[in-house]
């Protein structure tokens, strides 16, 4: 199998992931029969443009354009039928999606020996599709265990996408707010493993950065 190509750039992506959590917090203002449309539909065209930065070889590019092809018929079947399991279908394939721009980003900006404005750019893409990532993850989690998040009012997916992004980016960060906290071993579990990944990301860009001034000099 052909890997991704040498270079990629990554501010289209970023702009995607900072638009995909803006576009979770304004559907709070959106009304309750739009919210699901309006998240699945703005998220799509998200994924859509973040597929400008993921320039990858033949087998890879036609991967994503299936997934985002597949993505986008799960949304309009789920919109005909009202079926819920079209909406946990969605949540599924983003993120796989989600998962795969995460594996194709970090295999070239993580310990490339070189940093310029795109590694930068790409290492902020990387820091927040892990955050998203987890979000999701802790979305599905409440799906299944409504009680896992303590602090969590239960709700629909798509309106506790808000709560668990803020959740997400707290526990990457280390700031342990106290607002929301893990209840369940699951969602415990969960959290360590984000924590560990944010402290262990901020290493390997650190790492990343000084290798690459040593060898330049």
């Amino acid at each position: 199998m052909n890997g991704p190509i040498k270079k990629n750039h990554f501010i289209w992506l970023t702009i995607a992931m900072v638009g995909l959590i803006i576009v979770s917090e304004l559907s709070r203002e959106m009304p309750e029969n739009l919210t699901l449309s309006w998240v699945q539909y703005i998220s799509w065209s998200l994924v859509l443009l973040s597929l400008l930065s993921l320039k990858t070889a033949r087998v890879w590019g036609k991967g994503f354009l299936a997934l985002v092809g597949f993505m986008l018929l799960v949304i309009v079947i789920g919109s005909a039928s009202d079926q819920q399991y079209y909406e946990y279908a969605y949540l599924g394939l983003l993120l796989v999606f989600l998962l795969s721009a995460a594996l194709i980003v970090g295999s070239q900006v993580l310990l490339t020996g070189s940093v310029d404005l795109n590694i930068i750019i790409g290492s902020v893409a990387l820091y927040l599709l892990i955050g998203i990532i987890w979000s999701l993850f802790y979305t599905i989690l409440l799906e299944f265990s409504p009680g896992a998040l303590s602090g969590v009012q239960v709700s629909d997916w798509y309106n506790s996408i808000p709560v668990t992004n803020y959740f997400s980016f707290v526990t990457l960060t280390t700031l342990g707010y106290g607002d929301i906290s893990p209840v369940t071993p699951a969602a415990r579990l969960l959290v360590v493993f984000e924590a560990v990944t944010g402290s262990f990301y901020l290493a390997v860009i650190v790492a990343s950065l000084v290798g690459a001034i040593r060898n330049r000099r």
